[in-house]
């Protein structure tokens, strides 16, 4: 038997149909070292006017939000029989504050969610973790499923229903306590847990516009994001050609960007990430540009960098010279890129021509 199984087997009322208290929960969960947690009842509906919009506004590559619209406003179709829903927040940052972070500010950046193990898998287990704790001492038949970012859920929406925290200008989840720099985590279940709100939903934002201030593709309005506008989309999700005018603005950004989190007065005393495998190295830049197709999947394995693949990865390492304006190194990149024509015409579109 785990730890997390005795745990549940001394904590779980004996009565089947008896509520699970909510200290029962928080051990479990602080024993997987998630410290912030709240638990709803699972929404038979969700008010969809939020994703509408963002649809109006215009999703790009991301189809996938398009056909999963109707799913997306019905949490309990995820997982029929499902009444709770575990609402929970894991921080990644890598350092306290974000003047310490390990990158270069002028160099070449990626998002620090990205700096260690893909959080999807890590993340997950620990959830499913919690739910099988539970499963084991209780009425048969109990099903769980945790989500964590792999289906399709409005997890901001949920988790500010939750009270574990606001949506800011930058369209993120925000809590006074720990900022925005946090992975969000779901674990939809039949067992009857005790409801518990965090209390932390209140918006605290004031006037302040420095998220909006500091993005410079002018990506926030509304408390949403303009994804076709948004450097994470357009390093990750986007397949093709970004803009000339967007990509002079990159400020070294190859994978995601940080910039509107990093301008948040509540992220300037943000945890830092309590599991080592989140945390991580970053190559330099004669490192990253160093990588070929043979080499990319090992350099990347188990980092969320991964799932963009190799040609993507080029392309966005371009855009990133270019952005600062070393286009000797941006020349170089192009010249030993000859078979990746997405490159290439990326290349184009900058008006960079390859070295020689």
């Amino acid at each position: 038997m785990s730890a997390g199984d005795d745990l549940a087997h001394r904590a779980v009322p004996n009565d089947p149909g008896a509520v699970i208290p909510f200290t029962v929960v928080e051990r479990l969960c602080r024993a997987q070292g998630i410290e912030a947690m709240a638990v709803i009842p699972a929404p038979e509906e969700l008010d969809g006017a939020d994703f509408a919009q963002m649809l109006q506004d215009g999703v790009g590559d991301m189809d996938w939000l398009v056909r999963q619209q109707e799913l997306r406003r019905h949490p309990r179709r995820l997982l029929p029989g499902a009444t709770r829903l575990l609402c929970t927040a894991l921080p990644y940052h890598a350092e306290r504050t974000p003047a310490g972070c390990e990158q270069e500010p002028a160099g070449l950046r990626r998002a620090r969610y990205a700096a260690g193990s893909d959080y999807h898998h890590l993340y997950r287990r620990r959830l499913a973790a919690i739910g099988d704790a539970l499963d084991a001492q209780g009425r048969p038949g109990w099903v769980h499923r945790a989500l964590v970012d792999s289906a399709p859920l409005n997890e901001r929406q949920l988790a500010r229903r939750a009270g574990l925290g606001w949506i800011g200008r930058n369209a993120l989840l925000i809590s006074p306590a720990t900022g925005s720099y946090r992975f969000l985590g779901y674990l939809l279940t039949s067992a009857p847990l005790a409801e518990h709100i965090a209390g932390l939903g209140e918006d605290r934002c004031g006037r302040c516009t420095a998220c909006e201030t500091r993005c410079p593709t002018r990506a926030l309005t509304g408390r949403r994001v303009l994804s076709e506008r948004c450097i994470s989309y357009l390093t990750i999700e986007h397949q093709g050609v970004i803009s000339k005018a967007l990509a002079a603005v990159f400020e070294g950004w190859w994978y995601g960007c940080d910039l509107c989190q990093e301008a948040c007065p509540w992220n300037r005393m943000a945890p830092a990430a309590g599991d080592a495998r989140l945390r991580g190295d970053e190559p330099s830049a004669r490192q990253l540009l160093a990588v070929r197709v043979h080499d990319f999947d090992q350099v990347f394995a188990g980092r969320a960098m991964r799932r963009i693949g190799y040609t993507r990865y080029r392309r966005n390492l371009l855009v990133a010279l270019f952005s600062l304006g070393r286009l000797d190194e941006a020349r170089q990149l192009l010249a030993a890129s000859p078979e990746l024509a997405l490159v290439q015409a990326q290349g184009v579109e900058l008006g960079v021509a390859p070295e020689g």
